[in-house]
C-alpha cells in the first residue's frame, strides 16, 4: 500500500461546524496515515483489534458481517468525507469488516488519541457526540425499515438515502470547508449539475436491505416501469424523487434530515 501523510480538512468530523483557531490546531495536529486500497480490498475483518477511525478520502467502501449460513449483511456504505467505525468507540475489536467497493483512499486516525485530544475542547467533544448520536439514529431507522417496511419501501428509502449522501459528498469535495470571516462555508447549499445516479451493484443493495438480488431486481424493474428510475445507463438514475419519496413514506425525510 502506498502510505503517506496529508493535511486533513479543517473541520474533520463535521463539515459546516464553526471551529476556533485553537480547535483547528487540535484537529490538524492529529497523527494520521493515508493508504490506497484497490477495489475489493479487505481493510479490516470482524473481531480484529479496533484501533482507528477511518475517513474516506476517495472511493466507496462498506462495512459488513458474514453470517453462519454464508450470507452477508451490509451494515453501511461510506462515501468521500464520511468516517468509518464511529460506532466502535467503546469496542476493542471490530464488530464488522470493511471492504472497498472501488479503488479507495482511506485515512486512519488513532482512536485513543482522537478521544483523548478531543476532551481538550468542549466544542470538539460535542461534535463527536453529535456524530455518534446521528449515526445511531440513522441505523435505528434502518433497523425499523428492515423489520417493518415492505421491499418497495426499503428500496425507495435506500435509494433516496444514498442519493443524499452522494450529493453531500460531491459538495464536500467540490467546495471543501472554506473559512470566511471566521465561519465555515455551508456545504448544504444546493449545487445540482448532474442527474441523480446511484452506482451500486444490485447485489450490494440486496445485502444492505436484507433482500435477495432477484427481489431487488424485481422492485427496480417495477420502479423503472412506473417511471421513477432509469436503468438504461450505468447505475440507477433517479428520475422522480417525489414519487420515490411517496413510496418511502414520511420517515425518509426524517432520516435524511438527521444526516445534515
Amino acid at each position: 500500500m502506498d502510505k503517506e501523510t496529508q493535511q486533513v480538512p479543517s473541520d474533520f468530523f463535521e463539515y459546516g461546524a464553526l471551529l476556533s483557531e485553537r480547535e483547528l490546531l487540535i484537529v490538524n495536529g492529529l497523527d494520521r496515515c493515508t493508504a490506497r486500497y484497490p477495489k475489493n480490498s479487505i481493510v479490516f475483518r470482524e473481531d480484529e483489534p479496533s484501533e482507528h477511525f477511518y475517513m474516506v478520502e476517495d472511493g466507496v467502501c462498506f462495512t459488513h458481517r458474514h453470517l453462519e449460513e454464508g450470507s452477508r449483511q451490509i451494515i453501511d456504505i461510506y462515501f468521500p468525507g464520511e468516517i468509518v467505525a464511529l460506532d466502535e468507540l467503546s469496542r476493542s475489536d471490530h464488530g464488522s469488516g470493511l471492504t472497498t467497493l472501488s479503488d479507495s483512499v482511506l485515512t486512519a486516525y488513532d482512536k485513543t488519541e482522537v478521544t483523548q485530544v478531543f476532551c481538550q475542547s468542549s466544542v470538539l467533544s460535542r461534535l463527536l457526540i453529535n456524530m455518534i448520536s446521528r449515526e445511531h439514529a440513522i441505523l435505528t431507522e434502518r433497523l425499523v425499515g428492515l423489520a417493518r417496511y415492505c421491499a418497495r419501501q426499503r428500496t425507495a428509502n435506500f435509494l433516496l438515502e444514498i442519493r443524499h449522501r452522494i450529493e453531500r459528498s460531491k459538495r464536500v469535495r467540490q467546495h471543501g470547508p472554506n473559512r470566511t470571516a471566521g465561519k465555515v462555508q455551508d456545504i448544504r447549499e444546493p449545487t445540482r449539475q448532474a442527474p441523480d445516479v446511484v452506482r451500486l451493484p444490485q447485489a450490494v443493495i440486496a445485502d444492505a436491505l436484507g433482500l435477495s438480488a432477484v427481489h431487488v431486481n424485481r422492485v427496480l424493474g417495477q420502479f423503472r416501469d412506473e417511471g421513477y428510475i432509469d436503468l438504461s445507463r450505468p447505475g440507477i438514475t433517479l428520475i422522480d424523487l417525489e414519487g420515490l419519496d411517496g413510496i418511502a413514506g414520511l420517515n425518509s425525510r426524517n432520516r435524511l434530515g438527521m444526516m445534515g
